[in-house]
């Protein structure tokens, strides 16, 4: 369909007007530079027809002749022909722009896709009167990107101060209301993309079979981690089966993590999921506030629940909270408060750690759930 392959090639067509002084005549459009980038005039950097798929931005400057307040530009992209997409004379942009400065740049981004290889141009149009084309090529190989993925895992849960996996597993009951993924990235830019494909490979949901079900991208942007994470549609579990969720960089799958959904019951316990740390419960049982932030002045309690399933019997439940460092406390791993309680089968359990004199001190926390003196979860916070 149209619509979804524009979305393919094509992240945004944006046009920009940049004032410059210049001379006049009846022609309208002087030239048109296909070039990697323009100075802050407008005038053409970097002037190239030949680009590669990775291509972060493509910009035409457009040198006009007879600027008029009541004149537009019209520049349309197209890809003129590609066997590599199957594409011939397909539009993959279009915008207008005020024809009232000697300079227009167009600018054509690309989303997180490569562009395929072909033959594009730049039909232009000054007041819907088609004047020129702009040509340009996408060849060759896309550069090799310096970003590595490591240490990726599917999880239940998320450590929401770094992105690091919390509950590492790759088997999820179907009433989980989320799965999680998270991966360490090194050598990224700021502005790299790391995206994550979910796939459900074969189980009860006939049709669906090697099937993508979500498709997310998340920008770097320094993170030493970055993570993911999908739920079910709004009522209703997971379909039972096999899935995977691949990890892509510049189109290039990285990693491929494969996981499976069962039914509660098959879940070997003890397991712990659905794991939150939050501010309070409001009066429908819901997570208010649900951060790994809290003001030291303002917070009253900090509340901690998860699900258990398939505990044996005669489980010991132990739920541990520890300053791990606190310069105004001046103590460094700091048990503040301890439950225990022995446990069986699956449930809700939750804890609170209440503030003295409605106060925390400020600090990093954490706190930590042990099931029969083993540590399954551990889930750090702020108070600052």
């Amino acid at each position: 369909m149209k619509i979804t392959r524009i979305a393919v090639y094509m992240l945004a067509a944006v046009a920009l007007v940049l004032p410059l002084a210049g001379c006049i005549n009846a022609r309208g459009i002087e030239s048109a530079v296909i070039c990697k980038a323009v100075s802050k005039s407008g005038e053409p950097m970097q002037v190239t027809d030949n680009l590669t798929p990775d291509i972060g931005t493509i910009y035409c400057s457009v040198k006009l002749t007879s600027p008029s307040a009541k004149s537009k530009l019209k520049a349309e992209w197209y890809i003129v022909k590609s066997e590599e997409a199957g594409l011939n004379d397909y539009l993959i942009g279009t915008e207008t722009a005020a024809a009232d400065a000697p300079y227009a740049v167009f600018a054509f981004a690309r989303s997180d896709k490569l562009l395929p290889r072909g033959d594009y141009q730049v039909k232009l149009y000054f007041d819907d009167k088609y004047v020129q084309s702009a040509p340009f090529y996408v060849q060759g190989q896309a550069a090799a990107s310096s970003t590595t993925l490591s240490d990726a895992t599917t999880c239940a849960s998320l450590d929401q101060l770094t992105g690091k996996p919390v509950g590492i597993t790759g088997i999820f009951p179907s009433d989980a209301s989320s799965i999680c993924c998270s991966v360490k990235v090194s050598g990224a830019q700021f502005n790299d993309q790391v995206k994550a494909r979910w796939t459900y490979i074969s189980g009860e949901l006939a049709g669906f079979q090697g099937k993508t079900i979500a498709e997310q991208s998340a920008k770097v942007e320094g993170r030493e981690y970055i993570s993911y994470s999908f739920g079910p549609k709004a009522g209703q579990p997971f379909p039972k089966g096999d899935y995977s969720v691949g990890l892509y960089v510049d189109d290039r799958e990285l990693v491929n993590l494969p996981f499976t959904v069962v039914a509660p019951a098959d879940i070997k316990g003890p397991y712990v999921g659905e794991v939150a740390i939050f501010t309070y419960k409001d009066a429908d049982k819901k997570e208010v506030n649900a951060t790994a932030y809290f003001p030291a002045d303002n917070t009253s309690e900090i509340n901690f629940s998860a699900r258990i399933y398939n505990a044996p019997a005669d489980t010991e439940m132990n739920i541990q909270w520890i300053i791990v460092k606190s310069d105004e406390a001046a103590v460094d791993n700091y048990l503040v408060k301890e439950d225990k309680n022995k446990i069986e089968g699956t449930l809700e359990i939750a804890a609170k750690l209440i503030g003295g004199k409605n106060k925390f001190y400020k600090g990093d926390y954490v706190v930590k759930l042990l099931l029969d003196g083993q540590e399954k979860v551990a889930v750090p916070f702020k108070v600052q």
